[in-house]
């Protein structure tokens, strides 16, 4: 139980420090969200869902609370911190076509969701140089890519890194 606590709380630290980060690196914003969006996928390897659950939950109070900036803590909530855990529950299903279907369609709604948080609530005005289709169509082959790699960096923390830490695997 404690191993437990305290690795969430260290995660829970280092997602904050990343989202820190998203907000003073404007250049780095999209890195700091995907290696944010990798701890709860991390966390869901070691412990399993309900311990991604308490994390992602964690971690998207402490933004409200840590960072000067709410605007940069939505993108997290509604997106890469939870994906993970959605993801988790996708895949269950094992089979691609649905699987593809299923997180574009979270993909979607979540972009929304940002959206209208950004303009209603923050009241950002965001304004688009070119075609709303090329732009959403752009959007869902990048979240496509994102889905991949980070699918990667999962099964090489699941291989390499995962094996060598934990001694009752060995």
């Amino acid at each position: 139980m404690g191993r437990k606590v305290a690795l969430g709380g260290i995660l829970t630290a280092i997602s904050i420090i990343f989202l820190y980060l998203a907000v003073y690196l404007p250049s780095a914003k999209l890195t700091m969200y995907f290696l944010t969006g990798i701890i709860p996928g991390f966390i869901l390897v070691e412990m399993g869902a309900r311990q991604a659950w308490l994390l992602y939950f964690a971690t998207s109070m402490l933004s409200f609370l840590v960072l000067g900036n709410l605007v940069n803590a939505v993108p997290y909530i509604f997106i890469f911190g939870i994906y993970p855990l959605i993801k988790y529950y996708i895949e269950k299903t094992r089979n691609i076509l649905i699987e593809l279907t299923l997180k574009l369609l979270f993909f979607n709604i979540a972009s929304l969701a940002v959206y209208f948080i950004w303009t209603r609530v923050f009241l950002i005005n965001i304004t688009i140089a070119f075609p709303i289709v090329w732009l959403v169509l752009g959007l869902q082959f990048a979240f496509l890519v994102y889905d991949y790699v980070f699918t990667r960096v999962i099964f090489y923390y699941w291989d390499k890194i995962r094996v060598y830490w934990r001694k009752d695997v060995r």
